[in-house]
């Protein structure tokens, strides 16, 4: 989608997204390079990341990954995780399976939607997925979450400059534990997820440019044209609504 503020070019692109989905790894990282490209050429580009949960279910405590793929796709989760991996290398992306954790990832949407209020999702986004894939860090641990969002500029609550309730947690037995505080988000959150659903997003990445929306991570190529308004050899169409995990 293309608008013009203050006569000045702005394409949008919204993406859904979950940071524990190896795919939207691999689409988040070819739609950075995509924007990039347009970026450099004097065009202004704003990215919106969408939440989804793939484990909607799962618990806050972190469990190792592999173990929980060998649960869900037996001997052959070996053969997806040696593929993934190839393919996220081929981006220039490392994958450590073997140190990654998983857990519930509502902590870190919404830490990705107060941070997209502010400006600065972007490179939240991507240090997510690192610390998910590469570092092997909890990324539904409060704490985690803290250092994440300090390490990209944003401020702590009860920090000068740290709007309140931004990174604050406490125990209620809610959510496997963890209920966030700012209430109104939270629940705006949970609102977007069930919206999403309702209108047939049921994995993820999904990308919605302009009036087409493209499922699956998608090359940099047909990502850039859709950015740029060029036709696509390989896009999909405003009637396309699943996606790959």
């Amino acid at each position: 989608m293309e608008i013009r503020v203050g006569g000045l070019s702005v394409v949008k692109a919204d993406m859904v997204l979950d940071v524990i989905c190896v795919h939207s790894y691999i689409g988040f990282t070819r739609l950075g390079r995509a924007a990039g490209r347009l970026r450099s050429a004097g065009r202004e580009v704003e990215l919106t990341f969408r939440p989804y949960e793939l484990a909607p279910a799962a618990p806050d405590m972190a469990q190792p990954l592999v173990p929980v793929l060998e649960s869900l796709f037996g001997p052959y989760a070996r053969t997806q995780i040696a593929r993934a991996t190839g393919q996220a290398a081929r981006e220039g992306l490392m994958l450590d399976y073997d140190r990654a954790v998983v857990g519930n990832t509502f902590a870190a949407h919404l830490l990705i939607a107060r941070a997209q209020a502010r400006g600065s999702a972007e490179e939240l986004v991507e240090r997510l997925f690192r610390a998910h894939f590469t570092d092997g860090l909890h990324i539904g641990d409060p704490g985690v979450l803290r250092s994440l969002a300090e390490e990209c500029g944003l401020k702590p609550a009860g920090s000068a400059s740290g709007p309140d309730g931004f990174l604050r947690a406490r125990a209620d037995g809610s959510r496997g534990g963890v209920a966030w505080h700012a209430e109104p988000d939270a629940e705006a959150l949970r609102e977007e997820m069930d919206r999403l659903r309702r209108h047939g997003v049921t994995g993820v990445p999904l990308f919605r440019i302009g009036d087409r929306v493209l499922c699956g991570p998608q090359t940099e190529r047909a990502l850039y044209e859709a950015l740029s308004g060029s036709p696509s050899r390989t896009g999909g169409s405003p009637a396309t609504v699943g996606a790959g995990r």
